[in-house]
């Protein structure tokens, strides 16, 4: 059985327990790379309990909440300008926008601001965080990416409104320019950084095996991880070698188009519907992607 066939031999729709004696290891003999921090134990444990064995390195994590000053002064700067618009590019980082809020004391004037101006969401995931926060959006990307509410937003004019993105940690810059060329004051707000984790020594033997063939599947949650993981491999001198394996002899796996982009950009097929449908059926909840 190949890979691909592999994984989606897992029904999307399936129940989240304990497969059955006749197909309880889809994945026996499967080696997989996970490259996630945040709940990477969820995904982990899914995967070997359907048999699969599992490499753990995970190429970034979420700087605490905390340690991020810069996060409440950007969100004090769009308070004070009262943006006409603003766009949620993710469930979890709208949360977490909202809760670092409410730890420095400005949650209800954060919420206050938001409910005034018209919001625009990315996926269904992040108008689900909208609407649980007591906020409405009027208008949600036909294809998960803010290009297309880019596309939405010049469509109907943004020159001399006031623009706030939240962005998600891998910022789209070209988007971005396209709001301020189009005349918008734009204004940003990052609820997590990705800094790298401990045990950075893990990223490398990832690498080393995809290169060195022990490794079937490589998977990836995040843009940035990606990023992560090409920086760390252009410094090993084993790039254009983890290219060539990712193309040839490993199956690569990305949760949504956003997360695919920089593996599409560096030539790469990613399966991104096998990953969506792999995960949702491996026992996760889907809410646990950012």
């Amino acid at each position: 059985m190949t890979t691909l066939n592999a994984l989606d031999s897992i029904d999307a729709g399936s129940p989240l327990a304990t497969p059955g004696p006749n197909d309880d290891a889809p994945l026996d003999g499967f080696r997989i790379g996970v490259t996630s921090h945040r709940r990477s134990r969820d995904l982990i444990e899914a995967l070997e309990r359907r048999g699969a064995s599992v490499l753990h390195a995970p190429a970034l994590k979420i700087a605490p909440v905390q340690e991020d000053i810069t996060l409440i002064e950007d969100t004090k700067t769009i308070i004070a300008a009262k943006p006409d618009i603003c766009i949620a590019t993710t469930a979890y980082g709208m949360r977490r926008w909202c809760e670092a809020a409410d730890s420095f004391g400005i949650g209800e004037q954060l919420l206050d601001v938001l409910g005034a101006c018209r919001m625009f969401v990315r996926g269904p995931k992040a108008r689900g965080a909208v609407r649980a926060a007591g906020l409405a959006d009027v208008g949600i990307s036909s294809d998960e990416t803010t290009a297309t509410l880019v596309d939405m937003l010049l469509q109907e004019g943004v020159r001399g409104k006031t623009v706030a993105v939240q962005l998600h940690g891998y910022t789209d810059v070209r988007q971005l320019e396209r709001l301020r060329m189009s005349g918008a004051t734009v204004l940003t707000v990052t609820p997590y950084r990705w800094v790298k984790p401990d045990g950075e020594d893990k990223l490398p033997r990832l690498i080393e095996a995809a290169c060195s063939g022990d490794l079937d599947v490589l998977t990836f949650t995040s843009a940035p991880a990606v990023d992560a993981m090409w920086s760390t491999a252009h410094e090993m001198g084993l790039y254009r070698q983890l290219i060539e394996a990712l193309k040839t002899q490993v199956t690569v796996a990305a949760v949504g188009p956003v997360t695919a982009q920089p593996l599409v950009d560096a030539g790469l097929s990613p399966s991104s519907r096998t990953a969506t449908a792999w995960v949702r059926s491996s026992g996760s909840s889907p809410n646990i992607w950012p």
